[in-house]
This record gives structure tokens, sequence and C-alpha cells, in this order.
């Protein structure tokens, strides 16, 4: 297997949505990626038409000038010693396909921060047809505003999903393979798509477009064929387990947390409720009795279909396959310390956050029964650019009381808050000292421990008193159904104290 080259990375913009010992031990494990070994890739020019897909005619001095630089070198020496899924003969030489100009966007299937994916219609071709692009989609980097220089390397994500992701995940990874945009005009067509359906887009998508680039990636289409015999079931898988840098009385799991976080911080009315969405600890707990473990919450679509039963247990099947329980365990080998303890210069964290970020794709057939997962959205992230962000939002979970507050107040008005995770329902967090999450309209950045007199709500100096700013009037409006008397906080102290 060859390990990851670590050509420069080019800086990317995108999202995924990202306390104590020295640093880790060092361990040996067979599972864990050798993401951190590093090989000299040599290449002589001459060989740059070797890998471009057999069907293709051999291309042009002028067609290969483009392909020189040391990072194109680099990566067309791994995918000469990648097997081939396409050669009859069984040789190993990658067979790169090229785009063929014609080629056009059909839809947008689907866009985050840094990428986007589309149904394309490819141009017939006499003695050879379309049939090589069936079933696949086109996956492109997007940038701020068009015509902005693109950061995202291609070269450098293919490698890391090939050396890295590929052999600790196996058959769990989607296909996904390098495509020669070059002379394609696609990217033009791309833009002219999003331009037309721009007042259409969310918000925070809107105006961005894809970047100017010579290269792309097919992934394999996993929308059901037959609708009629297939389902699809998209979700993130996120944080498997609690944030090793997470406090031991925290009552919400990490992806929880984020969850409350980000609702006080995205007041959007039409964003769903952290309840709402699947808790990684509940995912996979065996205790189906309880409501935070409800199957439904990966797919709230299907939980009014007629056959209720078989989608509830074919989901449970989903929450329990071994490819779920492999990324947790991958999960857990890369990161042993946590956001807060990591060091930037660890890549197997960079390596473990790239694993809670990507997305699982479940089919389930109606007839057999059967399930098939795929992983895909393997995207590196560079520590130089997340680290800071990382560390911060964690910091900020834990010194705001996102994991450990079971009320939320606002204008001393109490509410539960909007989670559903697995810790809350935890025998520790019933016996916890309470801790208490107000809202304010203070100014960004004042945020901790509230030192404000409480008297009038008679509220025990026992109890701990996060602030954190937000628009006070539209989050009370958003928690309304949430809304508890309030609490004796004085019996709960006693409790506590036994």
């Amino acid at each position: 297997m060859m390990a990851l080259h670590p050509v420069p990375p080019q800086h990317s913009d995108e999202d995924s949505a990202s306390n104590q010992g020295d640093s880790p031990e060092p361990y040996s494990d067979d599972n864990a990626s050798d993401f951190t070994q590093a090989s000299t890739l040599n290449l002589p020019s001459s060989a740059a038409a070797e890998v471009v897909d057999g069907h293709d005619a051999p291309p042009c001095q002028d067609d290969i000038t483009w392909l020189i630089s040391p990072d194109d070198m680099a990566i067309l020496n791994v995918l000469s010693k990648e097997p081939c899924l396409t050669n009859r003969q069984g040789q190993y030489c990658h067979c790169m396909k090229r785009l063929p100009a014609g080629t056009k966007p059909v839809k947008l299937i689907g866009e985050g921060a840094a990428n986007a994916v589309f149904e394309i219609k490819v141009p017939h071709i006499r003695d050879r047809g379309s049939g090589d692009f069936k079933g696949l989609l086109l996956r492109v980097a997007k940038v701020p505003s068009l015509g902005a220089t693109p950061t995202y390397n291609y070269i450098f994500q293919h490698q890391f999903l090939q050396t890295a992701i590929r052999p600790i995940l196996g058959d769990h990874v989607v296909r996904q393979d390098l495509v020669m945009l070059h002379k394609s005009g696609i990217v033009k067509e791309l833009n002219h798509l999003l331009h037309a359906m721009n007042s259409s887009r969310k918000d925070k998508f809107k105006d961005t477009y894809v970047g100017d680039t010579d290269w792309g990636f097919l992934v394999e289409d996993m929308r059901p064929q037959d609708v009629e015999t297939c389902v699809l079931v998209e979700f993130k898988p996120k944080w498997l387990s609690q944030s090793p840098s997470a406090p031991r009385d925290a009552v919400r799991c990490r992806q929880c947390a984020m969850e409350l976080r980000n609702l006080a911080t995205d007041l959007s009315r039409n964003r769903a409720h952290p309840k709402k969405k699947p808790c990684p600890l509940a995912l996979m707990s065996p205790n189906y009795q309880l409501q935070a473990c409800s199957p439904f919450r990966m797919a709230p679509h299907l939980a009014d279909e007629a056959n209720r039963e078989f989608y509830e247990e074919a989901l449970r099947r989903i929450a329990n396959h071994a490819a779920i329980h492999d990324l947790k365990q991958q999960q857990d080998i890369h990161d042993k310390l946590g956001p807060l303890r990591a060091e930037p210069s660890d890549p197997l964290f960079a390596l473990a956050m790239t694993l809670r970020d990507c997305t699982c794709f479940a089919q389930i057939d109606k007839h057999s029964q059967s399930i098939r997962i795929q992983f895909g959205d393997f995207d590196w992230k560079d520590p130089q650019v997340k680290f800071a962000r990382w560390q911060g939002v964690e910091k900020e979970l834990v010194e705001s009381g996102f994991y450990t507050s079971e009320w939320i107040m606002c204008d001393n008005v109490f509410y539960r808050p909007p989670t559903l995770c697995l810790l809350e329902q935890s025998a520790a967090a019933a016996t916890k000292k309470p801790e208490v999450i107000q809202i304010t309209n203070s100014e960004p950045g004042n945020v901790g421990q509230d030192t404000t007199d409480h008297s009038p709500l008679h509220i025990p100096n026992e109890v701990k008193i996060y602030t954190y700013p937000a628009d006070v009037g539209t989050l009370k409006c958003i928690l309304e159904p949430y809304i508890v008397p309030k609490p004796d906080f004085t019996k709960i102290i006693e409790r506590f104290s036994q």
C-alpha cells in the first residue's frame, strides 16, 4: 500500500458543517492509517499519456503541457500503480476518464460550503458512447464568488482518499475517481446553471460558484435507480463517541452540544431543532425503548410510511451495521485526546476530524430487505486552517455550558434545551450539580460563568450559571414549546449533595 505523499496542500475554506494529559502514548494498530508515512514520487513527463483512459486517443503534446507540474506528475505516478476498474486485461494501470466537450449539467444534486454535485449528460461519441459515465455524478469544488481563485487541490484530495481513507474503511467508501475536465467546457456550463437557479438556492450558498479547474471527481450515484424497490437514507454519523476533551459530567454528547450551540447562533425559524436530528451515541445504543434512540431520527420522512415496522427494523440494522461500527472504531483510534488537548501537528487528529464529517448513504432494498452502506465526502481538512476553529468551538461548548447545562434561561424564564441526547437520559444526569445557560443580549465574546445577582429568582449560589449572547427575543419564540416551571434548585442541590 502506498502512503500519502506530503504534497503541500492548498488551503480550503470548506466546512462540515468542527483537558488533561500529555501527548498521546505511541501505539501500533493494524487498523490505523499509515497516513504519516511518506514516499517519494518520481515520474518522467513521457508517462503522462500512459494513464489517460485507453478508450481515448493518446493526447497530443499540447494536451499534456498542463499536466507537467510536480504535483500532477506525482499523482500520475500514483495512478499508474492503482488497479484499473475497466481494464479488460486486468493490468495495473489507471484508466482515467476525460469528460468530453459537449457534456451538459442536467441538475444540481446537492451543494455544501465547499463542493457541489451535479448530474451530467455526456454526448455520444463514435466507437465509445457514453456508457463509461453511467451511474456517476460530477463532484467539483466551489469558490466564494464567480471568478475567485480556486484553492481546492484535487490531486492531494485524491491521494488522501486512496492512501488514508480506503486502507482503513475499505469497501465502505463510495467510489470516487479523478476525471479530466480540460477543454470540456463543463465548468462554464455548471456556473450558468448555478447562476440561473441562484434565487432558489439556500441563502448561505447564493453567489458561490464552481472554481475554474482542469480536474473533477466522478462519484457513484447512490440515488435509487428504482424508487419502487429501493430507498436511500442519507445522514451524517458525526461523532460516534463522546469527545475525549468533553467534561466528565456532560449531559450531552459532542454533536448534541454542537447542535444546541448552533441553535443559539443560527436563529433561522426553519432550522431543524436538535431533537429532530440523530444523536450519534443513541444511534448505536441497544436501548431501543428510549425516545432518544428512535431510528426514525435518521430518516424522519419514513416515520409516516404505511409499512412503518419494516422501515423501523431496516433503520435499526443500518445503525448496527458493521460499516458504522468500523467508522466509530477508526474515529476512536485516530483521536484519543480531543480538540482541547490535540496538537495541530498531529495528522491523525486531522484524519479523525475528516472521519467525523463524512456522509452515510444507506440503500434499503424493499424486496430482499438487504442494506448497502457507503460513506462519502472524505475531504482532507488542513489543520493550519481548521485547528484554531476546532479548538475554539470545543472550548466554547465547555465554557458556555452547552455540554453540561440542563436549563436555558431567557428573561428569567426557564426552558428545557430542545435536545434529545442519550446522555440526558442517563442516571448520572439526574444526580449532577445543576447548571443553567442564561441567554443575554450582551456583546459577542461575553461568554463564561455569570456573575449577575439572581436573588429575585432565588437561585442558590451552588447553581452554576453561564451567559451566552444571542437574540433573546427570537430565541424565546423558538424555545416557547420547551418552557418549564422554575426548577426547585434547593431540592436538586440536596439530592446532589447526598
